[in-house]
């Protein structure tokens, strides 16, 4: 269900987070087996029987690690991450700086007691034409995590 996810914390953060970009032919095959009706990755990512899988995947490897490592909260990118939008290489390693730049405010709401976040990410096409996707993100907490 996991394609990426990008994990955040370090001495300046009281608790580790992660962006996480689904697969989404793996999703979409999840949420057609549940019945669940969507139209766009967006509505996809965000569906909550995808995040609550998506938080027992976290909660599984979570159990792997020392408790000041375990992800607390996280959010499914409402968009795929893109090699032609420089999020990632051509090889799908992260560019992590460009990430955090792009998706500055949602990271800043993973720390936040915030429920969701309104955003808006720029996306390129590939005839280069820009749009805006305008969007809430669900943030979500992993109880589990110590």
């Amino acid at each position: 269900m996991i394609r990426d996810a990008i994990v955040i914390g370090d001495h300046d953060r009281t608790f580790v987070t992660a962006l996480v970009n689904i697969d989404s032919e793996i999703a979409g095959r999840f949420a057609e087996t549940m019945g669940l009706a969507y139209g766009t990755f967006t509505e996809l990512s965000q569906l909550e029987p995808i995040r609550i899988e998506v938080a027992r995947a976290i909660t599984a490897v979570n159990a792997l690690v020392e408790p000041a490592a375990r992800v607390r909260h996280f959010a499914t990118l409402p968009k795929e991450l893109d090699a032609d939008e420089a999020e990632l290489t051509r090889s799908r390693k992260l560019r992590r700086e460009l990430i955090h730049d792009r998706y500055c405010d949602l990271i800043e709401a993973l720390y936040d007691a915030r429920e969701h976040c309104d955003t808006t990410i720029e996306v390129k096409y590939q005839d280069g034409s820009i749009s805006q996707l305008n969007t809430r993100v669900s943030i979500n907490r992993v109880e589990t995590a110590a």
